[in-house]
């Protein structure tokens, strides 16, 4: 029998696979392929969690989930790499896990908009297919956030979610 703890892991897995709204950007992909993307990003998220837990998790592991994800037919590093860094975004921080600078900050296209530069302003979230332009990605966000990706993501997106939603 599961435990509480891989309940509410499983639980938060479907609820930002829902809030992202990876499925309306997965619905021409047949159900079996969607179905397999699912159970393989469980085992990512479990597997990530458990480094976390242990403060062993490095920015290497995130990103090799995310490669291991995309490798999937028809499924993009965009939408590979969504859920795992909300997930661990979300994780770290309610834990207070000193993990912060190993994190990478989630792309979406607010955050790719609002910081699109020359080199890098044709690559759109359905677009990157290339995991070196996700990196060079990660490495411009650092740099816009200081240091630390998420900061970015916590200034853009979430700021703007906040807002919208006590206006």
């Amino acid at each position: 029998m599961l435990n509480l703890k891989e309940i509410l892991i499983d639980t938060m897995i479907a609820s930002f696979y829902k809030e992202t709204q990876l499925g309306r950007s997965l619905r021409n992909i047949n159900k079996k392929q969607i179905l397999l993307f699912k159970r393989k990003l469980k085992r990512e998220i479990h597997s990530l969690i458990k480094k976390v837990d242990s403060n062993s998790l490095k920015n290497k592991d995130i990103r090799n989930s995310i490669k291991k994800l995309a490798k999937l037919k028809n499924i993009s590093i965009g939408q590979s790499q969504k859920i795992i860094n909300v997930y661990l975004k979300v994780y770290c921080i309610l834990l207070e896990k000193n993990l912060i600078f190993e994190l990478d900050c989630p792309l979406d296209s607010k955050v790719m908009k609002k910081l699109k530069t020359k080199e890098l302003r044709r690559t759109s979230l359905k677009k990157l297919n290339k995991f070196e332009v996700y990196e060079k990605w990660q490495e411009h966000i650092k740099e816009k956030g200081m240091g630390i990706r998420l900061n970015v993501d916590m200034k853009i997106y979430d700021k703007e979610r906040i807002n919208s939603f006590f206006k």
